[in-house]
């Protein structure tokens, strides 16, 4: 069944009105008819199974049925510090963390990027996050979402460590730790007590991080961790951790 997100100035006691790209994309790229069922997202982890009432004019009205609190949200949000890769690697790297249900992500510039940071215009906006913030939209809706993973602006490696160690669980996946894996560093650290907290990880560029990197880190408790014999694609390696952390805490 389709899932549309809209803000909650939409969402009245019996009807929900949608607008703008969704309206087209219900009314031209799926030829929905008044009369079929959609799940609407108020953003914020609830669901409404509405009946399309009218189909007009770039506005989509939508009878509400019924309501429930989304059940596709993980109890602990998940930011991925995810330093960027060469080419348009990050758009493949950002639909496949909101899908693993990653709750935001943070591009990084680290020591060994070869990529650059993107600049912002005249308008002093931001292209290629505007873009990843649609990649990650469109995949929200796609999988089901209860929220729209935010997609933040690049910051340098510093801030990132910054942010990080002030999280309930923040580790760096270093391909030189061999003794801590993140298996045994995750034992039993994920119970109740995380519900509503934030984990954090970091996945490095293609080059790693440097011994300098993985000090800081370290000195801000964010914990260097192993992810096994093999050496995974930066590309990969974020989807691997996710889907680790999917395993412990909703499967």
């Amino acid at each position: 069944m389709p899932k549309f997100f809209v803000p909650p100035q939409q969402i009245y006691d019996s009807e929900i009105l949608i607008l703008g790209n969704d309206a087209h994309h219900i009314a031209s790229s799926l030829r929905m008819k008044t009369g079929e069922t959609i799940i609407v997202c108020n953003m914020n982890k609830r669901d409404y199974e509405c009946i399309i009432s009218s189909i007009e004019n770039g506005l989509v009205r939508a009878e509400i049925i019924s309501s429930a609190p989304s059940t596709t949200e993980p109890d602990c949000a998940i930011r991925v510090f995810q330093c960027l890769p060469k080419g348009d690697k990050l758009e493949s790297i950002v639909q496949k963390s909101v899908e693993l249900g990653a709750s935001s992500i943070v591009p990084v510039y680290s020591s060994f990027c070869v990529a650059k940071p993107s600049v912002k215009g005249r308008d002093n906006k931001d292209k290629k996050t505007e873009r990843l913030s649609r990649i990650a939209y469109e995949a929200a809706e796609q999988c089901g979402r209860g929220i729209i993973p935010t997609v933040h602006e690049c910051v340098n490696f510093e801030r990132a460590v910054d942010i990080a160690k002030n999280d309930a669980i923040s580790f760096i996946c270093y391909e030189n730790e061999r003794s801590l894996t993140l298996k045994k560093f995750l034992s039993g650290k994920l119970g109740d007590e995380l519900k509503n907290k934030t984990i954090s990880f970091f996945i490095g560029p293609e080059g790693g991080f440097s011994k300098e990197e993985i000090e800081l880190a370290k000195e801000n408790g964010v914990t260097p961790v192993g992810l096994g014999e093999r050496i995974l694609r930066t590309e990969t390696a974020s989807g691997y951790v996710l889907s680790a952390l999917a395993y412990l805490t909703e499967l």
